[in-house]
């Protein structure tokens, strides 16, 4: 079995729009089971929507959603969440 790799929005983002700052990531990407959050799949519904997306559109993003493995929400992913947040920012406070 591949390893799980979380993509983030953004990457999504330029993946679906062919936008060239995707290639930077395809090299992590490539052979591996790709997963998004259930907040990435909410995040670009929103983008889609306040750019009143047509139904073809839509269905396109939708058919690309398939692709990937929606990883649920639960309670300690949400904490697990919260502490990244927690550690980064004091990375960045750090550098600072």
């Amino acid at each position: 079995m591949s390893s799980v790799v979380i993509v983030d929005t953004d990457v999504v983002s330029f993946l679906f729009k062919g936008d060239t700052r995707a290639y930077e990531y395809r090299q992590h990407l490539q052979g591996k089971t790709l997963a998004i959050s259930f907040m990435t799949v909410a995040e670009l519904y929103q983008w889609a929507y306040s750019r009143n997306w047509g139904e073809q559109r839509l269905a396109r993003l939708e058919e690309r959603l398939r692709a990937y493995v929606v990883v649920p929400y639960d309670g300690e992913l949400c904490k697990q969440w919260a502490m990244i947040g927690i550690v980064g920012a004091n990375q960045y406070v750090s550098r600072v």
